[in-house]
């Protein structure tokens, strides 16, 4: 063997550093594409025994979808938000969770009609008595901290629910390894939800397609949103990162601000102090981050409320300071005559995350049946310079990355390995020549 065989074989020794994973305790799926991959921790589900990374009472629990690696670099992490984690706490969700709600107290949300806060039963039950919370389960009314000290008898969208019931998840069977589908079910009387979430990536696309039925004898109308707690490489929120919003050409306000801040001075600051927002000649917005965010502060801007009439996809662009973007549009809103429809466009941050929160509404009849589907692309400038995400590891200026300290490892101990193989293959060699006699050209007598 050469020094060309020992090379390739530290080659294949890297490759397979690079698809060893540190242990996770929480059951999950990766999915994998030549360029990329994504973490989609697994929901509870019977006979399963692992460990659920969101047992909480607000978020999704089929939704929890993090843990993005682009080429060496990552985003939608777990380190910037809510550490230590704590699986049972409403807020410790992870990357594309999403809520069925308004992410405001109480049983309903501002608007025409009836919209519920993502809770069905929750006015007629009392105290004690279970009502659904669409997208994770039967919760116990009045079993919340918060609820113990309020005498309005509202829903706390952010204080943990006692669960009535175990919520049962069921893994459907995928086509390919590279998607994961899963479907939940609840009722309570007269009232009934099935959903149906189905995760898939490919190349540099990722889909996340929510089906949500209504299998009870009541309307169901709710807002929904995806949170995108989004950090690129951990890096806390400040400069360097942005959002490109979708609403160039739509019902935003004609005069005044752009925005209204309705918790500022409440529990929020003024999102001005840390961003600069702007709309171009042709009406579209941007924000870009001026100054980190510190600890404890919290921002939020609503661009567009319930009074507006739209036309939008929902879309957005989120930029990292570590050169990753990711887009985000869901067609449905615009390719459907009445189901789902855009509600809100909100943007939540703090130092661990830049939430774009496009709302969607949702009514549905008893038997009725939406679909949406959030198609999310991962780009880099860097990257797609040098054609492929995985060759911008050999960047000179790429090496001082923390992150890319794993890379550099398996690169070193590859190389050294070949090397060592190499000289190694040239010393025995070497050796054999000198201690044996050669073999003589004529015969010896």
């Amino acid at each position: 063997m050469g020094i060309a065989m020992y090379f390739h074989v530290g080659i294949v020794l890297l490759f397979v550093a690079h698809n060893v994973s540190a242990s996770e305790p929480y059951g999950n799926v990766t999915l994998q594409s030549p360029i990329m991959s994504a973490r989609v921790f697994l929901p509870f589900q019977d006979g399963s025994g692992d460990s659920q990374y969101y047992v909480g009472s607000r978020f999704e629990h089929g939704s929890m979808i993090g843990d993005v690696v682009f080429g060496h670099k990552t985003m939608y992490g777990r380190d910037m938000w809510r550490t230590p984690h704590d699986a049972s706490w409403p807020e410790s969700g992870v990357g594309l969770a999403s809520e069925f709600g308004c992410g405001d107290d109480g049983p309903t949300c501002e608007g025409k009609g009836d919209i519920t806060n993502g809770v069905l039963g929750y006015k007629s039950a009392k105290n004690g008595e279970p009502f659904l919370k669409i997208g994770v389960g039967a919760l116990v009314k009045g079993s919340c901290p918060d609820c113990l000290t309020d005498p309005t008898d509202n829903y706390k969208f952010n204080s943990p629910y006692k669960f009535y019931r175990q919520p049962k998840w069921t893994t459907l069977r995928s086509p390919s390894s590279n998607e994961v589908s899963f479907v939940h079910e609840e009722s309570l009387g007269d009232l009934g939800y099935r959903i149906q979430k189905t995760i898939r990536l490919e190349g540099d696309m990722m889909t996340v397609r929510t089906i949500l039925s209504n299998s009870g004898k009541k309307q169901i109308s709710t807002p929904w949103y995806s949170h995108h707690f989004f950090t690129g490489d951990n890096d806390p929120v400040g400069p360097g990162y942005g959002i490109d919003l979708g609403l160039s050409e739509y019902g935003v306000r004609a005069s005044g601000t752009l925005f209204n801040q309705p918790g500022m001075g409440i529990w929020a600051e003024d999102l001005n102090t840390y961003a600069n927002v702007t709309k171009a000649r042709d009406g579209s917005i941007s924000m870009k981050m001026t100054k980190t965010i510190p600890e404890g502060v919290r921002l939020k801007a609503e661009f567009l409320d319930e009074q507006t009439h739209t036309w939008t996809d929902g879309s957005f662009t989120l930029h990292a300071p570590n050169g990753l973007s990711v887009e985000e549009r869901i067609p449905e809103l615009q390719s459907q005559n009445r189901n789902p429809f855009i509600y809100k466009y909100n943007v939540y941050a703090e130092r661990g995350t830049l939430s774009p929160e496009p709302m969607l509404l949702l009514y549905l009849q008893p038997a009725e049946t939406t679909v949406w589907t959030q198609h999310l692309k991962f780009t880099s400038p860097v990257d797609a310079k040098f054609g492929a995400p995985y060759l911008s590891m050999f960047l000179p200026s790429d090496w001082q990355i923390t992150s890319f300290m794993y890379w550099r490892s398996a690169l070193a101990v590859a190389l050294c390995s070949a090397a060592f193989a190499g000289f190694y293959s040239m010393f025995i060699s070497v050796t054999r020549v000198h201690a044996y006699s050669p073999i003589p050209e004529v015969a010896v007598d």
